[in-house]
């Protein structure tokens, strides 16, 4: 059994080189003496935590620096390509995967449509796949991968952080995503919900990296929203923080899959957006027929041609967000509102709507300091955000040995 001396001092080790480490990363380039300036760590220990680092790879020396006096100093670089991170977005219709480096580029990527609310075996065995197949294509030797973070379209809170809400996925009681999936990875594994994720990928790599406090709203089949306040996610007591799909915009309106009416979800969640649509092109065009079924994309693609029914639509949908959205600016007054999923591909049509709405019905002062845009990560920020989750945590000082040390391990 180890003495607590000893215990002491390899935890203040690990701090000391978390220390570095990220000192180093947020840098760029840095020499020596600047590390013992800016950590107040000796001389010495710099040179002991760099060496260590020198050896696996996560910095390497870029050559020599500016003099302000003497020898010039040889400065460190972070390696951004030293490890690599899997990031799983788990959707409730599609399941994307992504490979990305320490500098939160995507350097490989796959997704499918899948009917995930009701194949969880299908699900977990695809999502191996597609994270295998990640691996495989990457052209480089083999990326020394360090942690996978998955994200899940649904609240986590109370025991079940590893598991999707049965109210809204029935068909996913009593699965735990991450124990049927570390079997086949030795390493680390992270569970987030989507929006969460997606504000933590704008915060870190997005539009959202001079913002500490912003909002990520997911506009998919579910609407929900992810918090950053003082640069921290906001979880709220129980965890359920940012379900803004499941506030009242309508106390008449339709009923929500929550069981609630008039839910910002029920209204411009993607199957209301289609729902919709249907309706009005009955009303509106009697006689049209289509052998191909409505989707949000063909919807949009009508509506960025011109076609008024869809754009009428679009804006609509725009207009109710909106109001979800002046709502959330009042409660959290957020520098920075960024939009993502499906129907941010509608672009300025639905973000007029959104600002429009917004500046009419929030607090002045808050709706005139607020930022409203599209995610600039594309499809990608919810995969992304739950890599860089996996990412936050392997540079804690607790894990960072073993992400030193740490490989993938393929079943």
């Amino acid at each position: 059994m180890k003495r607590s001396g000893a215990v002491d001092s390899a935890s203040i080790r690990e701090r000391n080189l978390s220390l570095v480490l990220n000192h180093i990363r947020q840098a760029g380039t840095v020499s020596r003496a600047a590390l013992v300036r800016h950590t107040g760590l000796s001389a010495g220990t710099i040179s002991s935590l760099v060496n260590i680092l020198l050896e696996n790879e996560f910095v390497h020396e870029a050559g020599p620096g500016k003099s302000s006096g003497g020898r010039r100093p040889i400065l460190l670089q972070f390696n951004y390509k030293a490890r690599y991170l899997l990031g799983i977005d788990m959707g409730a219709t599609h399941i994307l995967a992504v490979l990305m480096d320490l500098q939160g580029c995507v350097v490989a990527s796959k997704q499918v449509r899948y009917d995930v609310i009701n194949d969880p075996d299908g699900t977990i065995s695809t999502i191996i796949q597609m994270a295998q197949d990640l691996l495989t294509q990457m052209e480089l030797p083999p990326p020394i991968v360090i942690g996978m973070g998955i994200t899940l379209p649904t609240p986590l809170a109370g025991e079940n952080l590893d598991r999707l809400t049965t109210i809204y996925f029935p068909a996913w009681e009593n699965r735990d995503i991450r124990a049927s999936i570390l079997p086949h990875f030795n390493i680390p594994i992270y569970i987030e919900n989507d929006a969460n994720a997606g504000a933590i990928a704008e915060k870190w790599w997005g539009n959202g990296r001079d913002y500490s406090n912003l909002a990520y709203i997911k506009l998919g089949t579910g609407v929900g929203s992810g918090l950053i306040l003082n640069n921290e996610i906001f979880r709220g007591n129980g965890g359920t923080a940012g379900e803004i799909g499941h506030t009242t915009i309508d106390p008449t309106g339709p009923t929500c899959r929550c069981g609630n009416q008039g839910c910002l979800e029920g209204m411009v969640g993607i199957p209301a957006i289609i729902t919709e649509a249907q309706q009005r092109l009955r009303k509106d065009r009697p006689n049209w027929v289509s052998n191909t079924p409505l989707t949000i994309n063909s919807i949009i693609r009508a509506a960025l041609s011109g076609d008024p029914t869809a754009r009428s639509i679009i804006e609509n949908a725009g207009s109710i967000l909106g109001i979800g959205t002046a709502n959330l600016v009042n409660v959290f007054n957020p520098g920075l509102v960024v939009l993502g999923g499906d129907l941010v591909a509608a672009g300025d049509l639905l973000l007029n709507a959104v600002r429009a709405t917004v500046i009419r019905r929030a607090m002045p002062k808050a709706s005139s300091e607020v930022k409203i845009t599209v995610s600039s990560l594309g499809d990608d920020a919810v995969a992304i955000g739950a890599a860089t989750l996996a990412m936050q945590n392997a540079f804690q000082p607790s894990n960072l040995m073993q992400t030193l040390e740490g490989s993938v391990v393929i079943a």
